[in-house]
């Protein structure tokens, strides 16, 4: 095993959690067993958990809710869902709500094995690549890291910055923008990419940017000012 994880398995058919728990315990994981999301307020543990394992029909709460709950709070943790619920629409919902990884029920444990192994490498990675440029920020899995923290990026605010942070100089012309993000040349999508261009300013703030780390440039564009280092 490449690490052993922290793991938070929220299950409610009490069968399934314990042979779970035990097998998981069987391969030198930590492993808090819980049978509803709201246990998850009484166990000083669930901060520092590397995954949650959670099933999707639970009483109370929904894994769904509890998914889109922890990704808010932790950007970095792992989140299995597994369900028995296997329709593509399930999946997808379930992706959308934070999930890396989706598991149809039965789950082999060998396949949940695999998967915790995967989240354990790229873990690992992520405590070596610490070291964020002077005075700039890191992205990495559609999330920025700075010295004030870590904030989540939606897909296209990850495209935009990604773009800004490979440019000559930082700097893109609006036509440029507005074609990376799908949208015309109409006035009504230029409205709409500087509503965009001031939310990431105010994420880049939140993560640590300091000053004008987003500068406009009259009748041409924009120009990232703060170094931010992108890890594939």
């Amino acid at each position: 095993m490449a690490a052993h994880l922290s793991i938070v398995l929220v299950e409610d058919n009490d069968d399934l959690r314990e042979l779970t728990a035990d097998a998981l315990r069987g391969e030198g994981h930590h492993v808090v067993a819980l049978s509803c999301a709201e246990e998850l307020e009484d166990h000083a543990a669930v901060a520092a958990a590397n995954v949650f394992l959670i099933d999707l029909n639970l009483p109370g709460e929904d894994g769904y809710s509890l998914s889109r709950r922890i990704r808010q709070v932790q950007p970095l943790v792992g989140i299995i869902i597994i369900s028995a619920r296997s329709e593509l629409q399930d999946k997808i919902v379930g992706y959308d709500s934070g999930a890396d990884w989706y598991l149809p029920k039965p789950v082999p444990f060998g396949e949940l094995s695999a998967a915790l192994k995967s989240f354990a490498r790229r873990h690992q990675a992520q405590q070596v690549e610490s070291v964020t440029p002077a005075g700039g920020l890191r992205l990495q899995q559609r999330a920025l890291h700075g010295p004030a923290g870590s904030v989540r990026l939606t897909p296209a605010e990850e495209t935009l910055l990604i773009a800004f942070a490979r440019a000559p100089s930082g700097r893109l012309e609006s036509w440029q923008l507005l074609e990376l993000q799908g949208m015309d040349s109409a006035e009504a999508s230029k409205t709409s990419l500087e509503v965009r261009i001031t939310r990431m300013r105010k994420k880049l703030a939140q993560a640590g940017a300091q000053g004008h780390c987003l500068e406009s440039i009259r009748g041409i564009g924009y120009q990232l000012l703060t170094p931010v280092q992108v890890i594939a």
